[in-house]
């Protein structure tokens, strides 16, 4: 097994170099902890990944950490002495039943500077007030993304990479930003891939009764320039994709009852996942309900009416 930070060179990420020196006690319980879950995911990562990790390591942690995810579950990856060398494939490829299941990894960042960046607060001793959350930009990070990725799915497809059989899920961390996002009443990937708004509750003001709770329809997330529709699992252009995951687990906080993964079947997908497949905490199953889709959370039986 090689040493996960034995690397060195130019722009190195300055949290891999904090590990790397592991001068704090925190600092060296992360190092261990990254180095025995590189043990089990060499086998399966790209020649080049420690490189990669030295200077992305969000976005590589957590390719790494869905692959031991995977692992640990029970299922088999598809080793990389076995991965196709030329013209690259998605990230991890997880071998059931006699197919594919392929997962291509991605990390946002906060975005470039701009009404439409994630701009941390300052803290209020610092100067600083309360600001509103920057739920839209994490939604446009997010749409993003899934655009980014949608796109090289789709030339994996054209290229023969996958095939037409195979299952091909989009796994998106909200870890450099998931300290502004909630998990409650929806993870923020259901109200980027859904026309979903703002959550509303109607209150009888004599009885203090709740009369109607719900979503407004939002089918636009705003930025500077036009708006872009959030209804990609509504829309057959991207019915090539099976799914995404979900979830705001970073270095930082790997608490899944805090940050838990989610799973959001796509309704329209040519080559969907079979549910309850036994790897997420959440799980969302959307169907049609005459004029309106219902999603499902099937893993906590939680239902919420989304607009149509």
């Amino acid at each position: 097994m090689s040493d996960l930070f034995d690397v060195d060179g130019a722009n190195l990420d300055g949290g891999f170099e904090n590990l790397k020196s592991a001068e704090l006690p925190i600092e060296q319980q992360l190092r261990a902890m990254l180095q025995e879950m590189w043990s089990r995911y060499e086998p399966y990562a790209d020649s080049d990944f420690r490189h990669g990790f030295a200077r992305d390591v969000d976005g590589r942690f957590w390719e790494m950490y869905l692959g031991c995810s995977l692992l640990e579950a029970g299922r088999t990856l598809l080793p990389v002495a076995e991965r196709q060398r030329d013209g690259g494939q998605p990230d991890l490829c997880v071998l059931e039943d006699g197919r594919r299941i392929w997962i291509e990894a991605i990390t946002p960042d906060e975005g470039a500077p701009g009404p439409d960046q994630i701009v941390r607060p300052v803290p209020i001793n610092e100067g600083g007030g309360l600001v509103a959350a920057p739920i839209r930009q994490a939604q446009l990070r997010t749409s993003g993304a899934f655009w980014t990725k949608a796109q090289k799915i789709g030339r994996y497809i054209e290229q023969g990479v996958i095939a037409p059989e195979d299952p091909r899920i989009i796994a998106i961390s909200a870890s450099r930003f998931g300290v502004f996002v909630a998990e409650q009443p929806l993870p923020l990937v259901m109200t980027t891939l859904f026309p979903i708004g703002d959550a509303y509750v109607t209150i009888n003001r004599m009885t203090g009764d709740v009369l109607e709770e719900g979503f407004h329809a939002a089918p636009f997330i705003q930025r500077e320039r036009n708006p872009i529709p959030r209804t990609a699992f509504l829309d057959e252009r991207f019915a090539n994709i099976s799914g995404v995951i979900w979830s705001r687990i970073g270095i930082g906080n790997l608490s899944r009852q805090v940050r838990p993964m989610t799973y959001v079947h796509n309704p329209l997908a040519q080559t969907p996942l079979p549910l309850n497949w036994g790897v997420w905490d959440r799980e969302f199953v959307t169907t049609r309900r005459g004029d309106e889709w219902e999603a499902n959370d099937i893993l906590a039986q939680a239902v919420v009416a989304e607009p149509s």
